[in-house]
């Protein structure tokens, strides 16, 4: 199995547990709303858009269509994501008639030149194999944004001590280990339930401090298993190499203006949201030691 399937199929995997989870799927979909773009409220009405490498749960796409999209169209690899796409989108009350799903891949988008009022190619680029991939893959998405639309792309945090250290440090050893790999690829939140109980008792039974269950229970989530799935099952994750400078010289590159960062608070529920204030204000020495140069995220308008 080639890098990009394997990839495509772990997400798919991924997204279904995020569809079924109301809790998570709303605080991703949250991310995407027009702050996010600093368009307007009613610059997206009547546009076409584009969310390539859609993924199978769609919150984008239903972003994209509260938003008053007339058309919106969805890619990615294979077929295997169409049906719990469609099934996502139905249950969120979205019109099909609006949204256009097809097997496509970001390296190679079969639509028009300057077709589309918005572009957004979201988490896609990091999982490519190297950077010159990651730039014909942001070439292709610049390819179809329209002169005078706008480009949305999302990579992840760049550099700093949990990006370039430990994550790569868990990667290699789920690559490596056969009990660890099984741990992780098997993790649900009723497992980490057992962990926890497992830890409570062991401390009362041997007269250790009380260890708060329901607090420890609070502080994890579904989501947090999807996201140590993210981060540690993917075959490549470049985002260390996708720096703010590199970023925007792609944006340059491909006949980009008034390109923007785009910084926005997270709201989180687990243990991440002692950790979602460092990513917000991302100049502060201990942000930086963390997460280096922060999360990347930015928005340009094809001139």
């Amino acid at each position: 199995m080639d890098y990009k399937t394997l990839t495509r199929s772990l997400y798919l995997k991924q997204h279904k547990r995020i569809s079924k989870n109301k809790k998570t799927f709303n605080r991703i979909y949250g991310i995407y709303s027009d702050q996010n773009y600093n368009l307007g409220d009613d610059w997206f009405r009547d546009k076409i858009a584009l969310d390539a490498g859609c993924g199978n749960f769609g919150a984008l796409t239903v972003r994209l269509s509260k938003l008053n999209c007339k058309k919106i169209y969805a890619c990615d690899l294979g077929k295997k994501w169409i049906s719990p796409m469609k099934k996502s989108l139905i249950e969120r009350g979205i019109n099909l008639n609006n949204v256009k799903m097809d097997p496509g891949n970001i390296l190679k988008l079969n639509y028009k030149k300057n077709y589309f009022d918005f572009v957004a190619v979201n988490g896609v680029l990091p999982h490519l194999k190297n950077k010159n991939e990651i730039k014909k893959g942001f070439a292709e998405g610049a390819k179809v944004c329209k002169k005078g639309g706008y480009y949305f792309t999302s990579f992840g945090v760049s550099g700093g001590l949990v990006q370039s250290v430990i994550l790569p440090a868990v990667r290699k050893h789920y690559q490596s280990n056969k009990d660890f790999k099984k741990f992780i690829d098997n993790l649900n939140f009723k497992e980490i339930d057992k962990i926890i109980k497992f830890i409570t008792q062991v401390s009362k039974k041997n007269k250790g401090p009380n260890i708060n269950y329901n607090f420890l229970k609070s502080m994890l989530s579904e989501d947090f298993c999807v996201f140590l799935h993210n981060h540690i099952q993917a075959p490549y994750w470049l985002t260390n190499e996708c720096s703010e400078e590199f970023i925007v010289s792609m944006y340059k590159k491909n006949g980009f203006s008034n390109i923007k960062r785009i910084k926005k608070f997270v709201n989180r529920t687990d243990v991440r949201k002692f950790f979602a204030p460092l990513h917000y204000e991302r100049e502060s020495q201990i942000s930086k030691i963390l997460y280096g140069q922060g999360y990347m995220q930015f928005i340009a308008k094809k001139g």
